[in-house]
């Protein structure tokens, strides 16, 4: 226990050395040469300070909850599209070569280009950031889905099948576990990207989110507060996808 805590605790001194070094520099030597520095580029000790400003008004909470509720529901849609068809384009190869081309004429369109679409199909509200987040999401997940079931090795079918095996069960018992730690893999890239255009779509017609409130802190001129937003968002990340590879971890132990 006390060794995990100590990896733990090290693995965190690059970013605590990058901190220290920044309330340095931001709160005691550029302002020497700049006396609006520390509207500019507030300290880490600013950001914190407007950081518990919000979360005891409870205003934090509320963005961040609706931020949280745009990912889930985009990236819980991609997931509900991106696995099944990437599981029948690896498992039907004819069927897969015809999706293969539509999916590659889409996949490299930055997703930024479609908050324009979901404006116009959505309206300004939450279901245009959703939108935008499924279509960040989806294209990760199903090409590692499709990898997936693509590197499962042709012994282990032809074995399972001189066995007797159906089908189905090769499917269910040899090609899905084999393709599981490609597709969590799939899925925390997925996870990663929603997270990353959330902003972009939040500052388009949102009234709540973490995007929105980074968008706020130009009109308020307050920097710390647009810091305090992207700081969130990196930690929820984190967070998010630590508890990824711990479900990899008890889902698939032999993998780990």
């Amino acid at each position: 226990m006390g060794s995990k805590l100590l990896r733990l605790i090290s693995s965190f001194s690059l970013l605590a050395a990058i901190l220290i070094g920044w309330e340095i520099v931001a709160g005691t030597i550029y302002p020497k040469y700049n006396a609006t520095s520390v509207n500019i580029f507030p300290p880490p000790s600013a950001v914190l300070g407007i950081f518990w400003d919000l979360l005891r008004s409870g205003e934090l909470v509320t963005h961040t909850l609706a931020s949280m509720a745009r990912v889930a529901v985009g990236f819980g849609i991609a997931t509900l599209i991106a696995v099944p068809l990437g599981l029948s384009m690896g498992a039907w190869p004819a069927w897969g070569e015809q999706m293969r081309v539509v999916i590659e004429v889409l996949r490299p369109i930055p997703p930024f280009a479609w908050i324009p679409f979901g404006l116009l199909w959505f309206g300004v509200g939450p279901e245009q950031t959703v939108f935008v987040i499924v279509i960040s999401s989806i294209f990760p997940i199903l090409m590692n889905t499709v990898a997936g079931v693509e590197q499962v090795e042709p012994v282990l079918k032809r074995s399972a099948l001189s066995l007797g095996a159906s089908k189905l069960r090769l499917f269910i018992n040899v090609v899905l576990p084999r393709a599981l730690p490609q597709i969590i893999v799939g899925l925390r890239i997925g996870l990663g990207f929603a997270w990353m255009v959330l902003v972009a779509s939040e500052l388009i017609g949102s009234t709540a989110g973490l995007g929105y409130l980074i968008l706020d802190s130009r009109n308020l001129g307050l920097p710390s507060l647009a810091f305090m937003g992207m700081f969130v968002i990196g930690i929820i990340g984190y967070l998010l996808d630590a508890g990824m590879r711990w479900l990899e971890r008890v889902l698939l132990p032999w993998n780990a």
